[in-house]
């Protein structure tokens, strides 16, 4: 958590310090009321050398401090909470922002080890827990140290006897409080874990609502759930139990303190030792000491849960992405658009290899086919391209270039990529659209969704481009996502076009128009695709199967020349007298 601090808080430094101190003097305040109502008691009320008069003058000056007190202390706590809640709310902003825009720089590698539920987790309920550490502590670091210590030395002032009472059980309650810290900690911990679970089982059941409805599933689903509940709720019943034993037991050490106060002080009063002014001074600041060690109990709940919070946050601050870009931004070499030499990749270290010595090279404006089986390593290939990942052994060269020498920009500028699956936002198609060319026009738009065979069906839609698309985007079908997409990748207008099985969903003349319009384009295309009939008449057709490259040729060659080949097109009805 320091280090959180540290980061962050550096900008709050006066709010944090300046807080910190207006309630040391609430503090203060506090500490001289007792003391004025003693005065009141012992040195007017109880004093038979004063008129009436004079003791009613007196009154009501003192009855005009404690008022003056009251008001400055009421404007004084307004204004430290007012400062703590903008220290803590903005270190709260500023640490989310933050932690966002990190997530944003790792590569998919780095995000493949740590789910979007758990991450959605740490963003939101863990940055609140530290967030509220910070308000506690301007709240409460300087305030009950100052109220405990200060009311300890003032009943000593008072009576010493009821003064090492005070001390007896201040140091019992905090030895108390110690120990408990060292019991909460690791329940505090071992309590984050569930909260990554259930959000996680709730999100895929909302985005998976309908398979589990069309398999029945939902009971299932449901014991999933409750069983997930039922382990986070027996860590937090421990936690909460823990939390609703501390005030009483820590009244009960207080109250029991306060008899003993009382007896001592009441034989002490039968013997003239102490006044009334003296006792009710003491049972005012025993007062002071219990809502202060209560209030040290939440803010030790608060701070257990932010500890465990920070750590969960500075995990994800510890990682750092494995893809460092180059700082080249201009393409050199137009003529060769992509090449892969002798190139593995695994997803890990332990993983077998995704990807095996492949070898090919494709020219610019040349379209590409691959094919393969599932696992074959189709997807994994192109993500080499866009560099999701790095290769784990061998070079990729987008036009000429190792792609580690191109700048973040250089690569999103020259590639657009088409997804397996299709991504689309809770925003209108017109802004869904612009994601791929933030200055796009309408015409560009219209242009793009015409070349993706998108354009009739958005023109029949109501506001047409300004549609609203719902969250994961209920309210359009599979192929209308699909063709979206490619609009999404067209209108970026990159020199290669990546299209990921983008076309699954679409029906075979609508296909058809698609593939006409993408060969008109004078670009460097690869389409993969579980579909032979998709890739057919590509200038060239890539063959994997397991992580290797078994074949590379037209569709006539590999007829002839590949088993594997001909076993898919056998598969799909198509064969050398396809047309």
């Amino acid at each position: 958590m320091i280090q959180l601090f540290k980061r962050f808080l550096g900008k709050y430094k006066f709010h944090v310090i300046f807080g910190s101190l207006l309630k040391v003097l609430e503090a203060f305040f506090e500490l001289i009321v007792p003391l004025v109502v003693k005065y009141m008691i012992d040195g007017v009320v109880k004093n038979n050398m004063l008129s009436e008069a004079v003791k009613t003058e007196r009154l009501w000056i003192c009855g005009g401090v404690l008022f003056a007190f009251a008001i400055v202390g009421f404007l004084v706590t307004i204004c430290a909470q007012y400062i703590a809640s903008r220290a803590s709310q903005g270190f709260g902003t500023d640490l989310r922002d933050e932690l966002y825009r990190h997530i944003n720089t790792l590569s998919f590698k780095e995000l493949d080890n740590i789910s979007s539920a758990s991450l959605i987790n740490r963003l939101q309920s863990d940055t609140v827990n530290v967030q509220g550490c910070v308000a506690m502590i301007i709240r409460l670091v300087l305030r009950a140290p100052i109220i405990v210590i200060g009311s300890m030395i003032m009943s000593f002032i008072v009576n010493w006897k009821a003064g090492l009472i005070f001390l007896g059980t201040t140091i019992a309650l905090f030895i108390f409080i110690f120990l408990l810290m060292f019991y909460i900690i690791p329940i505090s911990n071992k309590s984050q874990a569930p909260l990554d679970v259930v959000p996680k089982i709730s999100k895929e059941n909302l985005t998976g609502n309908r398979v589990v409805r069309a398999f029945n599933k939902q009971k299932y689903e449901y014991i999933r759930f409750v069983d997930n509940q039922v382990e986070l709720c027996k860590i937090q019943s421990k936690l909460a139990t823990i939390e609703a034993f501390l005030n009483p037991m820590v009244f009960f050490i207080i109250n029991l303190a306060s008899v003993i106060v009382l007896y001592v002080s009441g034989l002490q009063f039968v013997n003239s030792e102490i006044t009334v002014g003296d006792i009710q001074a003491l049972i005012n600041y025993f007062t002071q000491i219990q809502l202060a060690v209560v209030a040290v109990l939440t803010f030790v709940v608060t701070l257990t849960k932010g500890a465990a919070s920070s750590q969960r946050i500075n995990e994800v601050f510890a990682l750092s992405t494995s893809i460092h870009y180059g700082e080249v931004n201009q393409i050199i070499d137009k003529d060769e658009a992509i090449n892969f030499n002798h190139v593995t990749f695994k997803y890990n270290e332990n993983a077998n290899p995704a990807l095996s010595d492949i070898t090919f090279k494709v020219k610019q404006g040349e379209h590409i086919g691959i094919i393969g089986g599932t696992g074959s390593g189709k997807t994994s290939l192109i993500n080499l391209i866009n560099r999701f990942y790095d290769a784990s052994g061998g070079e990729v060269k987008v036009f000429g270039t190792n792609i580690k020498q191109y700048s973040k920009n250089a690569i999103a500028h020259n590639v657009a990529t088409v997804m397996q699956k299709s991504v689309l936002f809770n925003a209108s198609i017109k802004e869904n659209i612009r994601k791929g060319k933030k200055e796009a026009t309408e015409e560009e738009i219209v242009q793009a969704l015409k070349s993706a065979q998108a354009f009739d069906f958005v023109s029949k839609l109501d506001n047409g481009i300004d549609y609203l698309i719902q969250e994961n985007a209920k309210n359009l079908s599979g192929g209308q996502k699909q063709r979206l997409s490619i609009a999404r990748a067209l209108i970026k207008d990159s020199p290669i076009l990546i299209l990921d099985d983008s076309s699954s969903a679409l029906d075979y003349q609508t296909e058809a128009r698609l593939k006409k319009e993408i060969k008109q384009l004078d670009k460097t295309v690869i389409t993969i695709s579980q579909r032979a009939s998709s890739i057919i008449d590509m200038d060239r057709i890539l063959v994997l199967d397991k992580g290797k490259l078994v074949a590379e040729g037209t569709h006539d060659e590999l007829l002839i020349n590949s088993k594997l080949y001909r076993e898919i097109c056998a598969s799909q009805d198509l064969g050398e007298h396809h047309v």
